[in-house]
């Protein structure tokens, strides 16, 4: 009984002080002067004109209590809301070589200390602009520089203490042999007779110069005689009658050189397809690689 009797003095005092104290900061609020809701307003206003969110915020905080004047407290309200949705916010990380977390971090922002530890990943209000972000962890510092956007919420800046874990040789080695090329794989090229693309050529030019000489000896007929009758329409002992034979004898030697082109081109072609000859892949091909652990010489191919 005795105990429980000093437990309830104890919470007594405790909420006594409690009361106390927020007792006594509703009443700084609420007895706030007028001069100082008006300095808060103007100062807010000429802060936030520079840039200066976070301390903007701060004065128009302090010039919406219910204290100050209705129209300056309801402007004071509105601004600080705004700033608010203005406000930038940063979030801070320190890793080690491995990606551990280090939570023991100190970070400063423009040489203004705003975290001892980073383990409770709250993000911190900056201002637009540029800043120097200095991260310092067991004696050692690292900064960095940021460019702040207004309005760029949860952005992270990390760092990292000391160098990642230096891979093993096996892993170096299977890892260059990964992205060592590959060697080229020449493709096996089919080869044809000589001869065969000879006669094709000679043929194809037979056939069209005969073609040629056939067309200029009908042509060269005159045009009182007929190369279906044989006929003439003339005398006898006409000249047409000799014109009309020298153009057919010069077209029919033309149609038959035209043949023989013919039959050499069909003969070139057989030979060609006929001869066509594919090499097997015999040939090794060689690449070598080199890594720290050692070296040596790929081989590919077959025999």
């Amino acid at each position: 009984m005795i105990i429980d009797h000093l437990r309830l003095r104890r919470t007594c005092a405790i909420a006594c002080v409690i009361a106390s104290l927020t007792a006594s900061s509703l009443a700084s609020a609420d007895n706030l002067s007028k001069e100082v809701c008006i300095d808060s307003h103007s100062r807010g206003q000429d802060a936030r004109d520079q840039g200066k969110l976070s301390l903007a915020r701060k004065l128009f905080l302090t010039c919406a209590q219910p204290s100050c004047p209705a129209l300056v407290q309801g402007d004071c309200s509105r601004f600080a809301d705004d700033l608010t949705r203005m406000q930038p916010t940063l979030s801070f990380a320190a890793r080690d070589g491995s990606g551990g977390d280090l939570s023991n971090t100190s970070v400063f922002i423009d040489e203004i200390l705003v975290a001892t530890r980073l383990d409770d990943g709250r993000p911190h209000d900056v201002d637009p602009g540029k800043h120097s972000i200095r991260f310092v962890h067991a004696g050692k510092e690292q900064v960095v520089p940021v460019v702040v956007g207004t309005g760029e919420k949860g952005r992270t800046v990390s760092v990292t203490f000391g160098s990642p874990p230096s891979p093993t040789p096996g892993f170096m080695q299977a890892q260059a042999q990964a992205q060592a090329p590959a060697p080229e794989r020449r493709t096996p090229t089919t080869t044809h007779a000589f001869g065969s693309k000879v006669l094709i050529g000679t043929g194809l030019a037979l056939v069209v110069g005969g073609t040629a000489l056939g067309v200029i000896g009908l042509l060269q007929v005159p045009s009182n005689c007929s190369v279906s009758s044989h006929e003439c329409a003339a005398a006898p002992g006409d000249p047409a009658f000799r014109d009309a034979g020298s153009a057919i004898q010069l077209s029919n030697i033309g149609w038959m050189v035209s043949g023989i082109g013919v039959a050499a081109v069909v003969g070139g072609f057989t030979w060609y397809f006929k001869s066509g000859k594919t090499p097997r892949e015999h040939e090794l091909s060689a690449s070598p690689w080199l890594t720290p652990s050692g070296a040596g010489i790929a081989l590919s191919g077959r025999l």
